[in-house]
C-alpha cells in the first residue's frame, strides 16, 4: 500500500514539475524587435529654456487664493518667446485663464488625433528644508550635469521636451499624420479640477475623441523591478484610486489625574495600530497579470518560473513585492495615517479624537469595499467613519493590444537595445484620469530615468537625460500613423 502511495505522489510530482516547466519554456517575450534610432542632436538652448522654465514659480496651494496668477501668465509669454514656430503654426486657447491648449493641425482630419499631456504647475517648497538643497529651488542652476528645481522632473521637464520637439518638428517642415492636443493644465498638483478637467469636458462637448492620452506617470528604470535585471520603462495603463477617511470618536472627557481606561486618544490610536497591523491583501489584479506577462519572459530562471505558474507561486510573488514600498504599493490598496487631532491643554484630557488616513486603491476595489474593511478592522461603533468629498475611483485600463501601446512600445524600445516595456500601475493620480471618458487609451509614462526628488529636497534631472526625452517626444509624433 505505502509502495502504490510513493509511486503515486512520484509520479504526481513529476507531473507537476513537467507542467511547471513547460509553462516557463512556452513563456514567451512580448518584447518588439526594431531597428535602433539615434538620439537627436538636441540645441543647448533647450537647456536654458528648462533653466528658464524652473524660474518662474508656478505654485499651486490648496487656498486658490494663495495662487501667483503673474508667475503662470509670464511662463506663457516665455513658452511664446522660446517656441515662436509652435504658437505661430498651433492655435492655443487658455482655459480658466491659466491652462493652455494648444492645436495642431494634421494631414488628414478624419483620422482620431491624440493628446500630449504635462502640467505647469508645481509643488510649494517646504521652509524647514530649503538649507538640504543643493541649489536654490528654482534656480534651474546646473551642478554635475543635472539640472535643479522645483518642476524638473514634476513637470516642465516633460512640458519643455515636448515644446522642444514641436519646435524641432515644425522648423524641420513636418505635418503629423493626424490631429494633436497639447494639454498643459495649470493645477494638477491639486486635483486638476479648473485646469485638466475642465479641457476635458471642452474637448468633449466639441466631439473630439481621441485615439490616446500621454501624460505623466511611467518612467525607464534601472533598479525598481524586482528580479529584473534588465533597463525597463513602464507604461502606466491605469491609476490608482483615491480615497480619504476621518476615523472621529468624541465620548467624554476629564482631568488627567483620573483617566478613563480608554480615553478618546487611546482608541483612536488602537484603531489606527490595528489597520497598521493588518493591511489590505495583496491583490494580483488584471494591471499585475499584464505587468508579470510582460517583464517575466525576460528574467532569469527561477523567477521567469514564477512568474509563468502565478497560480502556485503566488506568495512568493507577493512577499517579495511587499518587502519594498513601490512593490507593496503595486499589489494592494496602501494605508496611509496623514493627520492625527486631539487636546488641547495637558491636563485634560480630551473627549474628541480624530485621525486621517488616505487610501489608494486599484481599480478593482471601490469606496466601499475600503470603508467596509476599515470598520471591519477596527472592530469599534464608538468611532465614526467619514468619506471626504474628494476621492477619485479610475475604473479605466488601457488596452495593450491596441495599436496606441504598440507605437508607444516601438518608440521607446528603439532608443535602447534589450530595455524591456511593460504596462503597470501607477500608484500616484495625474490629470489624464479626467480624459478616460474620451478614450480607454490612456498611458502614464515620460521619457526619464529614475527620476530623483520628486516632490522633496533636490529635484533634478541629468542634462543629457532631458535632451533623450525630446528626441523621444520628436519620434513619438513623428512615426505616429494611425
Amino acid at each position: 500500500m505505502m509502495k502504490k502511495f510513493l509511486i503515486l505522489f512520484t509520479s504526481l510530482l513529476l507531473l507537476l514539475i513537467l507542467f511547471i516547466l513547460v509553462r516557463t519554456f512556452t513563456f514567451k517575450s512580448k518584447q518588439i524587435d526594431v531597428a535602433e534610432q539615434d538620439f537627436l542632436e538636441i540645441p543647448n538652448s533647450s537647456i536654458e529654456h528648462l533653466q528658464r522654465a524652473i524660474q518662474f514659480k508656478t505654485i499651486s496651494f490648496d487656498d486658490p487664493k494663495l495662487i501667483d496668477s503673474v508667475a503662470f501668465l509670464d511662463f506663457h509669454n516665455f513658452l511664446k518667446t522660446a517656441y515662436p514656430l509652435t504658437f505661430l503654426k498651433l492655435s492655443s486657447e487658455k482655459v480658466n485663464d491659466l491652462s493652455l491648449l494648444l492645436h495642431w493641425k494634421g494631414k488628414d482630419h478624419t483620422k482620431q488625433p491624440i493628446i500630449l499631456m504635462a502640467h505647469q504647475d508645481v509643488v510649494p517648497i517646504e521652509v524647514a528644508t530649503l538649507k538640504k538643497w543643493h541649489e536654490e529651488p528654482f534656480s534651474g542652476k546646473i551642478r554635475g550635469n543635472y539640472i535643479y528645481g522645483r518642476g524638473a522632473i514634476d513637470n516642465k521637464g516633460s512640458l519643455i521636451a515636448i515644446l522642444e520637439s514641436v519646435e524641432l518638428l515644425l522648423a524641420h517642415g513636418f505635418t503629423p499624420a493626424s490631429d494633436i492636443y497639447f494639454v498643459f493644465g495649470h493645477d494638477e498638483e491639486v486635483s486638476g479640477l479648473r485646469g485638466a478637467k475642465a479641457i476635458a469636458k471642452l474637448l468633449k462637448d466639441r466631439g473630439i475623441k481621441p485615439a490616446m492620452v500621454l501624460d505623466e506617470g511611467g518612467i525607464i528604470t534601472e533598479n525598481k523591478v524586482p528580479g529584473l535585471n534588465k533597463t525597463a520603462a513602464v507604461i502606466g495603463i491605469a491609476e490608482k484610486g483615491y480615497l480619504t477617511l476621518d476615523l472621529r470618536i468624541n465620548i467624554p472627557g476629564g482631568h488627567s489625574s483620573m483617566p478613563e481606561h480608554k480615553t478618546a486618544i487611546d482608541q483612536i490610536a488602537e484603531a489606527i495600530v490595528k489597520l497598521k497591523d493588518k493591511p489590505f491583501p495583496a491583490n494580483l489584479g488584471t494591471v499585475i497579470h499584464h505587468f508579470m506577462d510582460y517583464v517575466g519572459p525576460e528574467m532569469s530562471f527561477v523567477n521567469k518560473m514564477a512568474m509563468a505558474n502565478r497560480w502556485l507561486f503566488k506568495p512568493l510573488i507577493e512577499s517579495t513585492y511587499s518587502k519594498s514600498p513601490a512593490g507593496n504599493a503595486t499589489i494592494r490598496t496602501t494605508t496611509a495615517f496623514t493627520i492625527f487631532n486631539s487636546g488641547v491643554k495637558e491636563n485634560l484630557i480630551p473627549g474628541e479624537a480624530t485621525a486621517t488616513v488616505n487610501f489608494r486603491t486599484p481599480p478593482e476595489t471601490s469606496k466601499e469595499d475600503v470603508i467596509n474593511y476599515v470598520r471591519k478592522v477596527i472592530n469599534n461603533d464608538k468611532i465614526e467613519i467619514i468619506a471626504r468629498p474628494n476621492s477619485a475611483q479610475p475604473k479605466q485600463i488601457a488596452d495593450v493590444g491596441h495599436p496606441t501601446f504598440k507605437h508607444l512600445q516601438k518608440t521607446i524600445s528603439a532608443f535602447k537595445k534589450d530595455i524591456v516595456v511593460a504596462p503597470y500601475l501607477m500608484v500616484g493620480a495625474s490629470d489624464s484620469r479626467y480624459f478616460t471618458d474620451l478614450t480607454t487609451q490612456v498611458f502614464r509614462f515620460i521619457p526619464f530615468t529614475d527620476i530623483e526628488g520628486l516632490h522633496g529636497v533636490n529635484e533634478r534631472i541629468k542634462a543629457e537625460e532631458f535632451k533623450n526625452g525630446v528626441s523621444f517626444y520628436y519620434y513619438f509624433m513623428k512615426s505616429y500613423k494611425e
